[in-house]
């Protein structure tokens, strides 16, 4: 097993509730591994919309 860091940003649109966020975390980190653990680093405005937010995620990924 192989274990691959990732740190990158991930829009989080207004129409994603707070509640159902970790879901919609998980659905973006899936694609890319099996996933070991993952944790939002920093949360920032988006520069190109007024409507949604970038998260920062750093997660540790299986293949």
């Amino acid at each position: 097993m192989k274990l691959i860091r990732v740190d990158f940003y991930l829009d989080w649109p207004v129409s994603i509730d707070v509640i159902n966020l970790r879901k919609y975390v998980m659905k973006n980190l899936i694609i890319r591994g099996e996933v070991i653990r993952w944790s939002i680093i920093d949360i920032q405005h988006s520069k190109d919309s007024y409507d949604t937010k970038k998260l920062r995620i750093h997660a540790v990924l299986a293949n």
